[in-house]
């Protein structure tokens, strides 16, 4: 009798203390609820029929006017509107603009996650918000791998624009083109609202990717982080600025990784 007794006692004591977690080390619960697509905005915006707009966590799709802006929209048109989706929260509930932040559930299917996968939206973390991240940046990593969607050659201009080393930028300017070449040096200044992506050590007369800040929340993470070390491709309009040719860079679609070194 005393055994069972101080089981008891003893399991009593562990689901106590499982639901007594210190305020330090508690994770916030999470909620799942469902509601009806009923208007898709964009690749990873929708509207659901209590009239809020839903914005999916972890992800960026393209902007109107990008390469495949329309396929991701597309995806959520045929994937999700009229069905009754599932939707997970993280720590926010809402963004700056009042929209739902979500990751959106239809049967056992992550959307966030699908659109990465086929190469229609990029991992984006935006803190705290980040329980999947690591399983977005994976599907990111894949679908890079795979050459899919924006990740595909299609998606970088490649209609009869000629591929140049960086050190050849300079006979180009004014000119459209593909610049190849190694991210090796990187700066950022933030009192001017700009990033820059070296290609040469001095970087002093040698080509330039421009990033400004207006455009640094449209990357994966901050971009002189991500490209760092990076073999990379990227498409544009070749400029000069004080003796040296640069490519003012808006988007991810504009600047692709080729290898992983």
């Amino acid at each position: 009798m005393r055994k069972v007794i101080f089981i008891l006692l003893f399991l009593c004591c562990i689901l106590s203390l499982s639901g007594c977690i210190g305020d330090n080390g508690a994770v916030p619960e999470r909620t799942v609820t469902f509601a009806n697509v009923t208007e898709v905005i964009d690749g990873d915006t929708f509207v659901i029929s209590s009239g809020e707009k839903v914005r999916l966590i972890g992800v960026d799709t393209p902007e109107r006017g990008e390469p495949y802006y329309e396929e991701a929209r597309q995806y959520m048109v045929d994937n999700v509107l009229g069905m009754t989706v599932g939707l997970e929260s993280d720590v926010s509930d809402t963004d700056r603009y009042g929209r739902l932040l979500r990751y959106v559930w239809l049967n056992d299917t992550m959307v966030n996650n699908e659109l990465v996968l086929l190469g229609l939206a990029y991992s984006k973390a935006y803190e705290p918000d980040t329980y999947y991240q690591e399983q977005l940046d994976s599907s990111e990593t894949l679908a890079r791998g795979m050459g899919v969607g924006l990740w595909s050659a299609s998606s970088f201009g490649e209609g009869g624009l000629v591929t140049i080393s960086y050190l050849d930028a300079g006979r180009h300017i004014g000119q459209e083109v593909r610049v190849e070449g190694t991210v090796v040096t990187t700066s950022r200044n933030d009192g001017n609202g700009i990033i820059f992506l070296n290609f040469h050590d001095p970087y002093e007369g040698y080509f330039t990717v421009v990033i400004w800040s207006d455009d640094w929340d449209r990357f994966p993470q901050s971009p002189e982080v991500y490209y760092y070390g990076e073999h990379v491709m990227v498409t544009g309009k070749v400029v000069e600025y004080k003796g040296s040719p640069e490519i003012v860079v808006q988007a991810p679609s504009e600047i692709k990784i080729l290898s992983d070194g």
